[in-house]
Protein backbone atom coordinates (compact mmCIF):
# COMPACT_ATOMS: atom_id res chain seq x y z
CA UNK A 1 0.00 0.00 0.00
CA UNK A 2 1.07 3.91 -0.66
CA UNK A 3 0.16 6.79 1.49
CA UNK A 4 0.84 9.67 -0.15
CA UNK A 5 1.19 12.32 3.01
CA UNK A 6 0.10 16.00 1.91
CA UNK A 7 0.80 18.90 3.81
CA UNK A 8 -1.75 21.60 3.42
CA UNK A 9 -1.49 25.06 1.86
CA UNK A 10 -0.64 28.69 3.44
CA UNK A 11 -3.37 29.57 5.28
CA UNK A 12 -4.17 32.93 6.66
CA UNK A 13 -2.02 32.54 9.89
CA UNK A 14 1.31 33.54 7.86
CA UNK A 15 0.20 36.26 6.19
CA UNK A 16 -1.19 37.75 9.33
CA UNK A 17 1.57 37.04 11.52
CA UNK A 18 -0.16 34.96 13.71
CA UNK A 19 0.47 31.82 15.94
CA UNK A 20 -1.26 28.98 14.28
CA UNK A 21 -1.09 25.15 15.42
CA UNK A 22 -4.28 23.93 16.69
CA UNK A 23 -5.90 27.35 15.34
CA UNK A 24 -8.07 26.54 13.04
CA UNK A 25 -7.54 29.08 9.69
CA UNK A 26 -8.43 28.98 6.20
CA UNK A 27 -6.13 28.62 3.45
CA UNK A 28 -4.66 32.05 2.41
CA UNK A 29 -6.03 33.05 -1.61
CA UNK A 30 -2.48 31.57 -2.43
CA UNK A 31 -2.71 28.54 -0.60
CA UNK A 32 -5.64 27.65 -2.55
CA UNK A 33 -4.65 28.15 -5.98
CA UNK A 34 -1.33 26.75 -4.44
CA UNK A 35 -3.32 23.41 -3.64
CA UNK A 36 -5.22 23.74 -6.80
CA UNK A 37 -2.32 23.34 -8.67
CA UNK A 38 -0.85 20.80 -7.21
CA UNK A 39 -3.76 18.59 -7.01
CA UNK A 40 -3.71 18.57 -10.92
CA UNK A 41 -0.09 16.49 -10.06
CA UNK A 42 -2.70 13.73 -8.53
CA UNK A 43 -4.45 13.43 -12.41
CA UNK A 44 -2.28 10.20 -13.29
CA UNK A 45 -2.14 8.52 -10.00
CA UNK A 46 -4.86 6.37 -9.06
CA UNK A 47 -5.78 7.64 -5.68
CA UNK A 48 -8.59 5.90 -4.44
CA UNK A 49 -9.32 7.50 -1.31
CA UNK A 50 -8.32 10.92 0.29
CA UNK A 51 -8.09 11.59 4.44
CA UNK A 52 -7.79 14.48 5.75
CA UNK A 53 -7.35 16.17 9.03
CA UNK A 54 -10.96 17.91 10.00
CA UNK A 55 -9.09 21.99 10.11
CA UNK A 56 -9.84 24.23 7.63
CA UNK A 57 -6.36 24.31 5.95
CA UNK A 58 -6.12 20.69 5.58
CA UNK A 59 -9.87 20.26 4.46
CA UNK A 60 -9.30 22.92 1.60
CA UNK A 61 -6.49 21.29 0.64
CA UNK A 62 -8.16 17.53 0.44
CA UNK A 63 -11.57 18.86 -1.63
CA UNK A 64 -8.48 20.65 -4.19
CA UNK A 65 -7.87 16.83 -4.46
CA UNK A 66 -10.95 15.30 -4.41
CA UNK A 67 -11.93 17.57 -7.13
CA UNK A 68 -9.45 15.86 -9.56
CA UNK A 69 -9.69 12.27 -7.95
CA UNK A 70 -13.48 12.53 -7.14
CA UNK A 71 -12.44 9.37 -5.25
CA UNK A 72 -14.44 10.92 -1.25
CA UNK A 73 -12.57 11.92 1.62
CA UNK A 74 -12.76 10.66 4.65
CA UNK A 75 -11.76 13.22 7.98
CA UNK A 76 -9.57 11.73 10.95
CA UNK A 77 -9.12 13.71 14.16
CA UNK A 78 -6.10 12.25 15.18
CA UNK A 79 -4.67 13.79 12.19
CA UNK A 80 -5.06 17.13 13.36
CA UNK A 81 -1.83 19.74 14.02
CA UNK A 82 -0.19 19.82 17.24
CA UNK A 83 -1.45 22.50 19.93
CA UNK A 84 2.12 23.52 19.85
CA UNK A 85 1.49 27.01 20.86
CA UNK A 86 -1.45 26.61 24.00
CA UNK A 87 -2.63 30.04 24.89
CA UNK A 88 -0.51 31.70 22.15
CA UNK A 89 -2.77 30.04 19.38
CA UNK A 90 -4.33 32.64 16.69
CA UNK A 91 -2.24 34.98 18.36
CA UNK A 92 -0.53 37.67 16.73
CA UNK A 93 2.89 37.57 17.53
CA UNK A 94 3.52 41.07 17.80
CA UNK A 95 0.56 41.83 20.17
CA UNK A 96 1.77 38.44 21.97
CA UNK A 97 5.23 40.32 22.83
CA UNK A 98 3.33 42.25 25.39
CA UNK A 99 0.18 40.30 26.39
CA UNK A 100 2.59 37.15 27.08
CA UNK A 101 5.48 38.79 27.89
CA UNK A 102 6.03 36.09 31.27
CA UNK A 103 5.94 33.37 28.89
CA UNK A 104 7.78 34.23 25.84
CA UNK A 105 10.90 35.45 27.98
CA UNK A 106 11.21 32.39 29.78
CA UNK A 107 10.96 30.47 27.17
CA UNK A 108 14.51 29.36 25.46
CA UNK A 109 13.42 28.31 22.10
CA UNK A 110 11.69 28.81 19.24
CA UNK A 111 7.68 28.81 20.57
CA UNK A 112 6.09 25.96 18.75
CA UNK A 113 9.40 24.03 17.49
CA UNK A 114 8.52 20.20 17.33
CA UNK A 115 11.91 18.88 18.19
CA UNK A 116 11.92 21.11 21.54
CA UNK A 117 11.05 19.58 24.76
CA UNK A 118 10.19 23.13 26.11
CA UNK A 119 6.11 23.51 26.68
CA UNK A 120 4.08 26.46 26.44
CA UNK A 121 0.69 26.77 28.70
CA UNK A 122 -2.12 24.98 27.52
CA UNK A 123 -0.24 23.57 24.95
CA UNK A 124 0.06 19.49 23.90
CA UNK A 125 1.98 17.38 25.65
CA UNK A 126 4.89 15.84 23.12
CA UNK A 127 4.58 12.31 24.39
CA UNK A 128 0.14 13.05 23.80
CA UNK A 129 1.05 14.17 20.38
CA UNK A 130 3.42 11.44 19.05
CA UNK A 131 1.05 8.51 20.38
CA UNK A 132 -1.98 10.61 18.57
CA UNK A 133 -0.17 10.84 15.17
CA UNK A 134 1.00 6.81 15.21
CA UNK A 135 -2.84 5.76 16.25
CA UNK A 136 -4.26 7.98 13.29
CA UNK A 137 -1.18 6.44 11.09
CA UNK A 138 -2.39 3.35 12.47
CA UNK A 139 -6.28 3.99 11.54
CA UNK A 140 -5.44 4.91 7.74
CA UNK A 141 -4.21 1.90 7.13
CA UNK A 142 -6.43 -0.40 8.49
CA UNK A 143 -9.56 1.63 6.98
CA UNK A 144 -7.53 1.28 3.58
CA UNK A 145 -6.69 -2.57 4.30
CA UNK A 146 -10.77 -3.13 4.94
CA UNK A 147 -11.41 -1.27 1.31
CA UNK A 148 -8.96 -2.90 -0.35
CA UNK A 149 -7.33 0.33 -0.97
CA UNK A 150 -3.81 0.64 -2.46
CA UNK A 151 -2.98 4.01 -2.88
CA UNK A 152 -4.19 6.79 -0.84
CA UNK A 153 -3.65 10.33 0.56
CA UNK A 154 -3.48 11.95 3.96
CA UNK A 155 -3.67 15.98 4.01
CA UNK A 156 -2.41 16.84 7.20
CA UNK A 157 0.02 19.14 8.64
CA UNK A 158 4.19 19.93 9.17
CA UNK A 159 4.47 18.67 13.07
CA UNK A 160 2.68 15.39 11.95
CA UNK A 161 4.65 15.12 9.12
CA UNK A 162 7.45 15.60 11.32
CA UNK A 163 6.07 13.15 13.73
CA UNK A 164 5.75 10.52 11.40
CA UNK A 165 9.47 10.58 10.01
CA UNK A 166 10.58 10.67 13.30
CA UNK A 167 8.70 7.93 15.33
CA UNK A 168 7.49 5.79 12.56
CA UNK A 169 10.26 5.99 9.41
CA UNK A 170 12.81 6.72 12.26
CA UNK A 171 14.23 9.56 10.44
CA UNK A 172 16.60 10.71 12.71
CA UNK A 173 17.41 13.82 11.45
CA UNK A 174 15.13 17.06 11.53
CA UNK A 175 13.19 18.19 9.05
CA UNK A 176 11.54 21.43 7.68
CA UNK A 177 8.19 21.34 5.06
CA UNK A 178 7.37 23.55 2.31
CA UNK A 179 3.66 24.38 2.24
CA UNK A 180 1.85 21.61 0.04
CA UNK A 181 4.91 19.07 0.53
CA UNK A 182 4.72 15.26 -0.47
CA UNK A 183 5.97 12.56 1.02
CA UNK A 184 5.20 8.71 -0.33
CA UNK A 185 5.42 6.16 1.95
CA UNK A 186 5.47 2.34 1.42
CA UNK A 187 3.15 -0.57 4.09
CA UNK A 188 4.28 -3.71 3.43
CA UNK A 189 4.45 -6.68 6.13
CA UNK A 190 3.41 -4.30 9.12
CA UNK A 191 6.32 -1.88 7.83
CA UNK A 192 6.38 1.61 6.71
CA UNK A 193 9.16 2.85 4.85
CA UNK A 194 10.05 6.13 2.84
CA UNK A 195 10.06 5.61 -1.14
CA UNK A 196 10.31 9.27 -1.57
CA UNK A 197 9.46 13.01 -0.76
CA UNK A 198 8.89 16.59 -2.49
CA UNK A 199 9.19 20.11 -0.35
CA UNK A 200 11.10 18.13 2.44
CA UNK A 201 14.15 19.25 3.66
CA UNK A 202 16.62 18.43 6.51
CA UNK A 203 17.19 21.35 8.54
Amino acid sequence: MKIILVRHGESHDDTINCYGGAADFELSEFGLHAAQEVAQTFSDIAVEKIYSSPLKRARQTAEAINTVKQCGIGFVDNLKERNSYGVLSGCNKEDSKSIYEYLLTSFEGKPGDYYSNELLLGAEPLADFDKRVKQALLSVVKDAQQNGFEVVVAVTHGNVTRSIYKNILKFEKKIDLDFLARTIIDYDNNAFSLISNQGVKEK
